[in-house]
């Protein structure tokens, strides 16, 4: 993997208001895309709601080329998170089977008000 653009670029979730490319969203978090690319096939196949965010082509397969969601950015930015801290993939996707309910949609919709509160109390 390359090293960070910015070494503190996942420290934080992140939310965005928007769908992204995966290219925008390496820029956001300040690595390469390719690197985005190895953390997004970590979570495809093994967060089953990031999987099934996808859009689905007429014959039924998951479109993995269209942008990503909000939730899936946020999983995107854990997974770099944990990448940082436990700096290798099998490590990885072990705590993502340990520990499931880290990145699903009902942590984001929580972690996420919790931000929209803070922001109104700002």
């Amino acid at each position: 993997m390359k090293p960070r653009r910015s070494k503190h670029s996942t420290d934080l979730d992140l939310f965005l208001d928007f769908p992204a490319t995966k290219t925008h969203l390496a820029e956001v978090l300040g690595v390469a895309r390719s690197t985005l690319v190895i953390w997004e096939n970590i979570a495809f196949w093994r967060i089953e709601s990031f999987r099934n965010a996808y859009p689905k082509s007429h014959d039924g397969s998951v479109d993995r080329e269209s942008p990503l969601s909000p939730y899936q950015g946020w999983v995107l930015s854990r997974v770099g998170r944990l990448m940082a801290q436990l700096r290798r993939g099998d490590r990885v996707k072990g705590y993502i089977a340990k520990n499931p309910n880290d990145f699903s949609r009902y942590r984001y919709q929580q972690s996420f008000q919790q931000i929209q509160k803070i922001q109104k109390g700002a």
